[in-house]
């Protein structure tokens, strides 16, 4: 096998993320980081495409829907489809990317792509205004294919011509060029065999403002009378006489002339019957032997030797079909300029009159109509060959030329009569029609208003896909991907009843041709139900590829990776968010797909911070039933942790019970950074359940993590949680609790506001020993301030004789709001303090200082000199002045250049240093408010 293209390879990458970078720029703008990163990937791809060094560059082409690099064809996604007609109807025909192109020149030509709506007409002028100055980058609009000056004006038939006709070359190039010489000449090769026609014929002649009328019997005709010199005559035979009165009357000889000058005459015999289908077939071999003679040489020779006997041999109604051919061409645009191509649309007009005159009487149908057209084309072919090297010219230079088989089809359609259309496309031979003809003839129709009709046709264009014929659903497959943009415009319905009839073959096909047509048929009409938000189609497609997965797995599997549905979920969802309802059919949509539908929706509730976001993503989860609910639990079961730890929150919301159950066996072996990060999504999830589950949870968790779970049990404010409270507050610890646990869970009584809590927390506080209290003060300003809450006349009663003062009581816990709009709530009060306190890591590898700028009693915000990663736990050491206090804390994310943390463990003495540094620093900012308040009274009363 031959090895790929170091460069063809390159280039192919390099488009790719060329049409992902356009974009995200639609999606997210130019400065997203996703475009900036793209940006770089789509540099790097261009220059291993072009490396330095080289003296070749890169040639990017597009041509209607099909982009080219170097003139080779790609094979390209719908997008690069997409993007290939951008720029042939910008007028763009390639892009020129030189050795010596810039990074800087790359950016300049992707911004020149609009990220909103615009006309493509506009492209080009924004690709020129960006690329001013740019010598790396060159947009082409024009292609020049290189030729002979003198022969600039003739066609390829005269140019091959010239070479053997001497001094006689531009006289012969005007008769190649023009179908009225044309005529001349064949006549004159017919001629000069003596050739004879039979059966009466006419003649009229022309000049000066009147006309003359002469007939003739056996290939004579006499003069026309006119009022004006005129002049006709017929010969059967011998040479032909050409005057100025009437040049094509005496040159047609047997049956038929047509002159122009001072007068003109014009005969016609017409012979008995019509051409068969072979004679036909003879005038096109005798066509080609005439585009030969024109090549010089000994082959001219043969060639010109071949066109007379050829000529010689027809039958006389087989000469005046061809005769008549020649005048109608030259009567469609008698002032026309010159066509280069004439005799091979003499071909084909011939072929393309015989076909229509066979269809109109009956004798065939449409589908043999196909096959004899594409006999005829077979001969035209040889005729183009020789006089169709512009066409080779172009293909050489990467431009697509439409087939000539297309050509015929689409002149033959052109020629049929409406009513003639209308039959065959509600007929079972529909799928005879191209589909490009069918498209431009529904397009009339519903132009005209006529609506029903339109979708009359493509319905049972569709319907040929269930043919028995394997022809009729091999072409019927291909229009159908033709026309998959129709059938959504025309109306979205029928896109789901072209997708029933595909899937429906796709499952009982057994041609694996066949199966590939199809199979690229109902991919690309899914992708224009995607596109066009055609909900009900993508549903029926989703619900037929799972019918082909049972049978054709390997199939299945490969479409709906193209089908471009799963892929747009994302952008459904932002939709429905932003509109806060779904639309019609997409919830049906997403039951279809419910891991990639949870996945989504699980992403989008976790960052949500206000609960009415969160609400509305969980009711639009909730929608989903069943099926997303299985993934969802199947996931925090025995999936990947990194997904079970996602997807937890959101069942919380949803099937609280499934996470109590699942979800505390698998916590064991869920590192801490994972255990964390569950205990605050589920926390945030606002479930009504999630105390319960939190609960659970407690006794399978690290160490570190369990005041984290003690603090969101007191933030739900539940009463399941009372009785495990209180057993803790009392210093039934859990397995590894530590006495920092005992703080946590009293604050924890004081936001549920429990009555049964008041003779514990006294208790706390009233126990005493010989030299002091029983419990360490923390513990006992922690239960003080919870029954400050709870029975505030008996605290200031006992307060004095407390041990405790009024500072000691400044930092209490604050309430959660029981209908706040955040997810999440402050759980303390935040100081910003006077003096930055240094604190310095002692645990790390490669230890960190930090600046600690606002602190709280379970955490707050330093700048840090170097990066750590969020999650990681650090053994701090506070400084501030002589005095210093150790904390265990956990990273949690950063926040512009400031890093956020949390107390996760501390001794009750080092917490109570801690607290006086806050209550230091709080008191001080209020004492500073203070004096800015009597200054601004004092400088205010002077004006009283």
């Amino acid at each position: 096998m031959k090895a790929a293209d170091p460069k063809t390879t390159a280039g192919r990458a390099f488009v790719r993320s060329l049409n992902i970078l356009l974009k995200f720029a639609r999606l997210y703008g130019y400065d997203h980081g996703r475009t900036v990163e793209q940006l770089d990937i789509a540099w790097r791809e261009l220059h291993a495409a072009i490396p330095e060094g080289t003296s070749e560059g890169l040639l990017l082409g597009a041509t209607g829907a099909q982009l080219l690099l170097d003139g080779v064809p790609l094979e390209g996604s719908p997008a690069e489809k997409q993007f290939a007609q951008l720029l042939s109807s910008a007028g763009l025909s390639s892009i020129q990317f030189f050795t010596s192109v810039t990074q800087e020149e790359l950016v300049r030509f992707a911004r020149a792509f609009p990220t909103g709506k615009a006309k493509p007409t506009e492209l080009a002028q924004q690709l020129k205004s960006s690329l001013v100055g740019a010598k790396g980058i060159r947009i082409n609009e024009t292609c020049f294919v290189a030729t002979d000056a003198r022969l600039k004006d003739a066609s390829m038939a005269a140019q091959l011509a010239a070479a053997t006709l001497g001094d006689d070359q531009d006289q012969f190039r005007q008769w190649l060029n023009d179908p009225q010489k044309l005529l001349e000449l064949i006549a004159a090769a017919q001629g000069s065999h003596g050739d004879t026609a039979t059966g009466p014929g006419t003649g009229n002649g022309s000049g000066g403002g009147g006309t003359g009328v002469g007939t003739g019997t056996g290939g004579v005709g006499t003069p026309g009378n006119g009022g004006g010199p005129g002049k006709g005559s017929a010969t059967s035979g011998g040479t032909i006489t050409i005057s100025a009165g009437g040049v094509l009357g005496e040159m047609l000889g047997p049956g038929m002339g047509a002159g122009r000058g001072p007068g003109s005459g014009v005969g016609s015999g017409h012979s008995s019957g019509e051409p068969s289908e072979e004679e036909i077939y003879g005038i096109l071999s005798a066509l080609t032997s005439f585009g030969q003679a024109g090549a010089g040489g000994a082959d001219g020779m043969a060639a010109a030797g071949a066109f007379h006997e050829q000529m010689s041999q027809l039958p006389g109604r087989a000469q005046m079909t061809l005769k008549e051919a020649i005048a109608g061409l030259a009567a469609q645009a008698p002032d026309a300029k010159p066509d280069e191509n004439v005799l091979v649309k003499l071909a084909e007009h011939l072929a393309i009159r015989f076909a229509l005159e066979r269809y109109e009487k009956g004798e065939i149908k449409v589908n043999a109509v196909r096959q004899m057209l594409d006999r005829m084309n077979a001969e035209i072919d040889n005729l183009r060959k020789i006089l169709g090297a512009h066409e080779d010219k172009m293909t050489d230079a990467g431009m697509m030329v439409e087939s000539h088989r297309e050509i015929l089809d689409r002149q033959f359609w052109a020629a049929v009569p409406d009513s003639g259309k209308q039959a065959v496309l509600l007929s079972g031979e529909a799928w005879c029609i191209p589909p490009r003809n069918v498209q431009s003839y529904v397009a009339e129709l519903i132009e005209k208003g006529n609506i029903a009709e339109a979708i009359s046709i493509l319905q049972n264009y569709a319907s040929c896909a269930d043919s028995e014929e394997t022809d009729a659903r091999k072409k019927t497959a291909v229009g159908l991907s033709e026309m998959a943009q129709l059938y959504a415009t025309a109306d979205p319905r029928l896109l789901g009843e072209a997708l029933r009839h595909l899937g429906l073959r796709l499952s009982v096909e057994q041609d694996a041709e066949l199966q590939s047509l199809v199979g690229a048929a109902f991919v690309r009409l899914s992708q224009e139900a995607a596109t066009n938000r055609c909900f009900p189609a993508m549903e029926q497609a989703l619900d037929l590829i799972s019918g082909v997965e049972t049978q054709r797995p390997g199939i299945a599997r490969s479409m709906r990776g193209k089908m471009g549905i799963e892929e747009r979920v994302p952008e459904f969802l932002d939709e429905a968010l932003r509109a806060r309802q779904a639309a019609a059919g997409l919830t049906s949509v997403l039951k279809l797909l419910p891991q990639t539908s949870m996945e989504q929706l699980t992403t989008r509730f976790n960052r949500c911070s206000l609960r009415d976001e969160a609400e509305h993503v969980a009711n639009l989860a909730a929608d989903l039933g069943e099926e997303g609910l299985q993934y969802l639990r199947s996931t925090v079961r025995g999936g990947p942790i990194g997904e079970a730890v996602e997807m937890a929150s959101l069942l919380s919301k949803l099937d609280p019970e499934s996470v109590s159950v699942f979800l505390p066996g698998r916590m064991k072996d869920f590192p801490r950074t994972s255990q964390d990060r569950i205990v605050r999504q589920v926390s945030a999830s606002g479930s009504s359940g999630r105390c319960r589950i939190l609960l659970e949870l407690l006794d399978h968790v690290d160490a570190l993590v369990m005041p984290l779970v003690i603090d969101e049990i007191g933030v739900t404010g539940d009463r399941d949680a009372l009785g495990r409270l209180l057993t803790i507050a009392d210093g039934d610890l859990p397995a590894n609790g530590g006495p920092y646990l005992r703080v946590k869970a009293v604050e924890a009584l004081g936001r549920i506001h429990a009555p049964e809590s008041i003779a514990t927390l006294k208790r706390i506080v009233e126990a005493r020993k010989v030299l002091g209290w029983v419990q360490p003060q923390e513990i006992r300003i922690a239960a003080m301030q919870a029954l400050e809450k709870l029975d505030p006349l008996w605290v200031m009663a006992f307060l004095p004789k407390s041990g405790l003062d009024k500072g000691d009581m400044t930092l209490a816990p604050l309430d959660i709001a029981p209908n706040c709009k955040f997810v999440r709530q402050r759980r303390h009060t935040r100081v910003r303090l006077h003096k930055a306190v240094t604190a310095v890591s002692t645990n790390l590898k490669q230890n960190c200082r930090m600046e600690i700028k606002t602190a709280s009693l379970t955490g707050g915000v330093a700048a840090i000199d170097r990066h750590v990663a969020p999650g990681t736990q650090v053994q701090l050491k506070l400084q501030w002045g002589l005095r210093s206090l150790q904390a265990t804390a956990m990273f949690r994310d950063y926040r512009a250049n400031d890093m956020a943390f949390e107390i996760v463990d501390m001794s009750l003495d080092e917490r109570s240093k801690y607290r006086r540094l806050l209550a230091d620093s709080l008191s001080s900012a209020g004492a500073q408010s203070r004096r800015e308040d009597g200054v601004k009274a004092a400088e205010v009363a002077p004006s009283r």
